[in-house]
């Protein structure tokens, strides 16, 4: 149940903050902004959303998972309602900072809130499944907002689904289960056990903050950038290039957007199963041929002569990248203890949402000065980056606990 909520939440999360790529164009109009400026309103959330990673991860740890997760879904609900009312794009861009503050808090909260609630030997498939709700929230959110878009409006569409997120608010607060006991759980965290049966003294937990300290994370937090650049170079430009250099309608546009992210909702799930199962120790070996074999069909995708063809290259590549995506994120998840994880899996999305900070700035700045085709030559740097980044991470628990401070891998 705990599984099934949680992915729900994730939907909603994802479907409030995309609906704003299919408005675009119409807030271009609205505001008389150009490419640049209307990447300027997606950037300015993931700047907020980033700098939220941390402290939403140390809130979660230091007050619990669900208050943060309810205040979270209810104030980013509020937030999605503002964007659809504001007069002036100054206004426009304050209220999408502090959408992205909302959002921040959650992701550290959310799967702390699995964590405690999942027997370790099942976490890794559990996220996975969670996990899978970015890509469903991704196919999801055309298919709402472009009719709705359509029939009533940007305005009204973000009026109509801030709905979404206040109900979840309520279900979550009210049925998410109670946290597992220590005992339930197994005791101690995999490296503390490992610790022990090595004959090491345990030691006293440090604060979490500590994990600041650690320089896996931080590679960690790198290497999910790289994927990132191509995935938010995706989302946020994709629907737009199919409006003007397509000459698609708007309703269609919905469901070719659309398209990529079902697929690739299943391929996330696959590629937690495979990890679990045959790269749990050796990740690199799922991460980079998957991000080498992807980029050759972002690279035929730029090149697509027809919508079918490129809509058929993007689909491809997009499963394809989010196999690995457990193969990414499995390693601090199975070697961080349960009191730190809200901390640790903000630090690790610190460096996923610095690549939504900049990509969609980057590329409406491109395709205003060249093309659509440049621009989506600019997500090439971030397989390049997501390649050179998993033949930097370490590969195993205890090549990532010596980069550890002492005590830090302690469980509570």
């Amino acid at each position: 149940m705990t599984t099934g909520l949680l992915f729900t939440a994730w939907v909603v999360d994802y479907i409030d903050r995309l609906v704003i790529a299919l408005a675009l164009p119409d807030i271009g109009k609205a505001f008389h902004v150009d490419k640049a400026g209307q990447g300027l309103v997606v950037t300015v959330f993931f700047l907020a959303y980033m700098a939220c990673q941390v402290p939403g991860g140390l809130l979660a740890d230091r007050f619990g998972p669900r208050p943060m997760m309810v205040i979270a879904l209810v104030a980013w609900s509020l937030f999605t309602g503002f964007t659809g009312l504001v007069t002036g794009f100054a206004v426009l861009l304050l209220v999408r900072i502090l959408f992205g503050v909302s959002e921040g808090i959650f992701p550290g909260a959310s799967i702390k809130a699995l964590s405690e609630r999942t027997l370790p030997s099942r976490r890794g498939a559990a996220i996975g499944t969670m996990l899978s709700s970015n890509s469903l929230g991704a196919a999801l959110a055309p298919l709402i907002a472009a009719p709705a878009m359509a029939l009533v409006g940007w305005r009204s569409t973000f009026l109509l689904v801030a709905g979404l997120g206040l109900v979840m608010a309520v279900v979550l607060w009210r049925f998410l289960p109670r946290k597992l006991s220590r005992e339930e759980l197994g005791g101690a965290s995999v490296v503390a056990e490992s610790a022990a049966e090595s004959g090491a003294a345990a030691q006293k937990p440090v604060p979490s903050w500590t994990l600041l300290r650690t320089p896996a994370m931080w590679k960690f937090a790198a290497l999910l950038g790289g994927g990132n650049i191509v995935a938010y170079g995706l989302l946020a430009w994709v629907p737009s290039y199919f409006m003007d250099v397509r000459h698609v309608q708007l309703a269609d546009t919905g469901w070719l957007a659309a398209i990529p992210w079902f697929v690739a909702a299943a391929a996330t799930v696959l590629g937690g199963w495979l990890f679990d199962r045959y790269f749990h120790d050796r990740a690199r070996l799922m991460v980079v041929p998957s991000f080498v074999l992807g980029g050759i069909f972002i690279g035929l995708m730029m090149v697509a002569h027809s919508t079918a063809a490129f809509t058929t290259y993007l689909t491809i590549g997009n499963a394809i990248m989010a196999l690995p995506t457990m193969a990414v994120m499995g390693l601090p998840l199975r070697v961080l203890p349960t009191r730190i994880l809200g901390t640790g899996m903000g630090l690790l999305n610190l460096g996923g949402q610095l690549a939504g900070a900049i990509t969609p700035l980057v590329m409406g700045f491109l395709v205003d000065r060249f093309s659509y085709t440049v621009a989506f030559g600019f997500m090439l740097v971030g397989v390049v980056a997501s390649i050179t980044g998993a033949l930097w991470v370490p590969q195993t628990t205890d090549q990532f606990a010596r980069s550890a401070p002492a005590g830090l891998l302690q469980a509570a």
